[in-house]
């Protein structure tokens, strides 16, 4: 139950600090009327709920995707953290990826300084890795093949790019691969769907289906493993 507590404050500053990146050096706010808000206005989803969904100042309407994520923080930290797999890993990617994810379905990009927090953070964590050769070579050899796939096609946003190549330097080269395939794999599926119903579909973020593909490699990596490289032939 702690692990999900955590996890939803932490949901409601990182949703807050993707969006504006000022976050970090000022009190929050009610974006409407910058009217600085009080403790007991930030205590996740209850605030929200004793305040029906509204500023206590001005009477704005709360943005409902704000109080989801924080449920949705609360549930990802429960099932991840609470397990004892890889407790820092995957709370640095739940705090980070699910932001990203959501302000890429509303705005098409990627804010760098979420990415460059990111980078430092995996670079704290990860920091063997920079000390393995092999895991360097083949890192800087796939963050090169990432930039001519986008130079060349222009299927993908920059900002992928740059995730994709912070999981190429950060993570080892199985997990990256499971991820790079996976996101491909269930983003052609939604987007066949999309296509179902949407025929003039231009853009789709990719950011979600990144997230997603990472959490369940984090999860059920030796699954993924077993079925991608073991195999069954």
């Amino acid at each position: 139950m702690l692990a999900a507590i955590v996890g939803s404050f932490i949901g409601s500053f990182m949703l807050c600090l993707t969006y504006s990146q000022d976050s970090l050096f000022r009190r929050s706010c009610c974006e409407s009327c910058r009217h600085d808000l009080r403790w007991f206005e930030l205590v996740p989803v209850i605030s929200y709920l004793v305040q029906r969904g509204r500023c206590n100042h001005c009477h704005a309407s709360i943005p409902f995707f704000i109080v989801l994520t924080e449920l949705l923080f609360a549930t990802l930290f429960l099932v991840f953290i609470s397990t004892g797999q890889a407790v820092a890993l995957s709370a640095a990617f739940i705090s980070f990826l699910i932001p990203l994810a959501i302000y890429d379905i509303h705005h098409f990009k990627v804010p760098d300084h979420m990415l460059l927090l990111l980078g430092c953070l995996l670079l704290f964590i990860q920091f063997n890795l920079l000390f393995d050769f092999s895991h360097m070579f083949r890192a800087v050899l796939m963050i090169i093949l990432l930039h001519l796939f986008y130079l060349l096609t222009r299927s993908i946003g920059y900002g992928d790019i740059k995730l994709f190549s912070l999981f190429a330097l950060f993570l080892p080269t199985p997990y990256f691969l499971l991820i790079f395939m996976l996101t491909y794999f269930i983003g052609g599926i939604a987007v066949i769907f999309f296509l179902s119903y949407k025929t003039d579909l231009k853009k789709v973020p990719l950011i979600p289906f990144i997230t997603v593909s990472t959490l369940l490699v984090l999860k059920f990596y030796d699954e993924f493993y077993t079925i991608y490289f073991g195999g069954f032939i």
